[in-house]
């Protein structure tokens, strides 16, 4: 890859000229392939001519012009052949039994033939001329010939002819070529750059001239190359460019002249729509709110009376126990004989044991109490087991440490009225924080300026919901919450809470419809991921149809009766939760629906930041 890299940073002229050059000494080489190969050819052609002559003419000294039987005489031929031919290697003559005669080296003279080919010839008197190897830097030329007296083989010549001529010839060759092809790529490569140049690159620096000219502002600039090739014809295009860009420069001058009134025009009208649109949204969250209030109301008019019903009960029980407190208290003082301290002991033990809950095993331990009463010797052990267990006094080891006071009967009336007296007590308070906290979320469901942005806590807001709706949600499904604790708090305005009210008013609706309290159930859950607070609302209604999920979260889309619903609660939810920077999803099949509402943590908050995280959980919802 980086080769090709850089031969794309090269210039035009660089790469024509590289990439002819190179077809040049691609052509050239093969052509000097070529050459030496037919050159070496017709060299190894000639040395086998050669090879076949000079075997003739040994054979012919041999056969005419020696006595077979001087050995001397036949060394003497091969010692003037080697002498007078230098091409000429080595030559070995063998006698019909294949004894080495005469040898141009004299140490093999008298050894015995090894050579299959100088057996063929001495079997069958067939001379041979052929290359010894085919190693191209190291073959000669091998000839086997038989020496004919008669019909009968006096012997057999062999010669091998050196080539060594033929590598010095190549080479020479070889010189020559790669000369002539330096030369020729030179020459080339000099009149293509001077072609190059005049014919193509000063033309295109002309153009590039033109086109900073135009890049600098100068609209006027016109190429003057008139030429009828490839670049005369882009010259052509680039002056018609140039005309154009003129020409609408002039008009863009001419409309941003006019522009300015007219975005400010426009501005103005947007602005209106956009207040126009604002307004009409505003007015829908608090139309929906309102119809979200009147569905909770009936709701949390009971969340309100119940408890202020309870302290009215118990108001009307303390004032009765009050007025006869005095005439209870003087007849216990005249009659009783418990001492002081015991008395104050018992009655702040009864006042802890009738605040605390009751215990869930009453009748076993009702008979406990009632065996150890009557172990004591306490005549009336079954009635004053009773009392006891209503006192919340079913500990057997409380009622014995207290025994003395308890069996007393002035001192249990006294007993009986200080309990009734401080369970009262206690259920007024209870009923008073049932109260506060429900004025506390319809307040803060409703309180507030939408635009104003403020740190919110996430479980705060849910749970304002879940009071709203907790006289609803107790009659109709089964809750459960599972919020996480120390949550960050999110940016937002206070039209949040609207999301988790409208989102459990939709579960409730779609819980009641399908399966009724006694199956219904909803889940509410929170947890940090990945930088945002994830939301889920689900619950276990009859799902929402695939064709319509598409459409759930659309304006005025509703499954509900004609007059049941806005169509208006879902498309709000989402608006508010991408007002927020969230996302919503839907994920529902049949008999399971799950509302998931993503919302960002603020960029303090996810680096633990403590003036934006929650330090409390809310009170869970029962």
């Amino acid at each position: 890859m980086a080769p090709l890299r850089r031969f794309r940073s090269l210039s035009v002229r660089m790469k024509i000229i590289l990439i002819v050059v190179s077809l040049l000494v691609a052509s050239m080489s093969a052509t000097a392939l070529l050459v030496r190969d037919i050159a070496s050819r017709n060299i190894v052609a000639n040395q086998m001519r050669t090879a076949e002559v000079l075997t003739a003419s040994i054979v012919h000294d041999i056969k005419y012009e020696f006595d077979a039987d001087r050995y001397d005489y036949v060394q003497n031929i091969v010692a003037k052949y080697m002498t007078y031919y230098r091409v000429i290697s080595h030559i070995t003559y063998y006698n019909p039994d294949g004894v080495n005669l005469a040898d141009s080296d004299s140490n093999r003279i008298g050894e015995q033939n090894s050579d299959p080919d100088v057996q063929i010839a001495l079997d069958t008197a067939t001379p041979r001329l052929y290359v010894s190897n085919d190693d191209w830097h190291a073959f000669e030329i091998r000839s086997v010939a038989p020496v004919l007296r008669g019909s009968r083989v006096a012997g057999v010549v062999t010669m091998d002819i050196s080539v060594a001529d033929l590598h010095a010839t190549l080479s020479a060759i070889i010189h020559r070529v790669a000369i002539i092809m330096a030369a020729q790529v030179l020459v080339a490569s000099l009149l293509l750059f001077i072609l190059l140049d005049r014919a193509i690159l000063r033309r295109i620096t002309s153009l590039r001239h033109a086109t900073e000219r135009i890049a600098s502002g100068d609209y006027t600039v016109q190429a003057m190359d008139q030429g009828g090739d490839e670049v005369g014809d882009l010259a052509r295009a680039f002056n018609q460019m140039a005309t154009e860009v003129s020409r609408a420069k002039t008009e863009i001058e001419e409309h941003n002249r006019t522009l300015e009134d007219r975005v400010a025009a426009a501005t103005g009208e947007l602005q209106k729509t956009y207040d126009d649109l604002k307004n009409t949204q505003g007015q829908l969250v608090l139309n929906e709110k309102m119809a979200s209030l009147g569905v909770l109301i009936a709701g949390i008019a009971h969340e309100i009376n119940t408890p202020v019903g309870a302290i009215l009960n118990v108001s009307r029980q303390m004032e009765s126990r009050i007025r006869s407190m005095p005439e209870i208290l003087r007849q216990f003082r005249r009659e009783s004989t418990c001492p002081d301290d015991r008395i104050v002991a018992c009655l702040e033990e009864i006042r802890k044991n009738c605040m605390a809950p009751r215990s869930v095993t009453a009748y076993r331990e009702t008979r406990v109490l009632e065996q150890m009463l009557q172990n004591a010797g306490v005549t009336r052990y079954r009635e004053l087991a009773s009392q006891l267990m209503k006192l919340n006094m079913g500990s057997v080891d409380k009622a014995r440490a207290y025994l003395d006071c308890l069996t007393d009967p002035k001192f249990f009336r006294v007993a009986e009225s200080f309990a009734s007296i401080a369970q009262a007590a206690s259920i007024a308070e209870t009923s008073s924080r049932k109260i506060g906290e429900t004025i506390r979320a319809l307040r803060y469901y409703s309180h507030g300026d939408r635009d104003r942005i403020e740190p919110i806590d996430v479980n705060e807001s849910i749970h304002t919901g879940l009071v709203l709706l907790r006289n609803a949600l107790k009659h109709t499904v089964t809750l459960e919450t599972d919020l996480a604790d120390d949550l960050p708090r999110i940016s937002g305005t206070n039209e949040i809470h609207q999301v988790w009210t409208n989102l459990l008013i939709n579960a409730c609706d779609a819980v009641g419809t399908s399966r009724g309290a006694e199956n219904g159930k909803i889940v509410v859950s929170s947890r940090e991921i990945e930088g945002k607070i994830r939301v889920r609302v689900a619950d276990n209604g009859p799902g929402v149809p695939e064709d319509i999920q598409g459409k759930i979260f659309d304006p005025f889309f509703t499954t509900k009766d004609i007059g049941s619903g806005t169509g208006l609660g879902l498309s709000i939810v989402s608006g508010l939760v991408k007002k927020h920077g969230g996302e919503i999803r839907l994920h529902s099949r049949p008999g399971e629906t799950v509302f998931e509402v993503d919302l960002p943590i603020p960029e303090a908050a996810a680096k633990g930041g403590d003036s934006v995280r929650t330090g409390t959980d809310p009170e869970p919802v029962q």
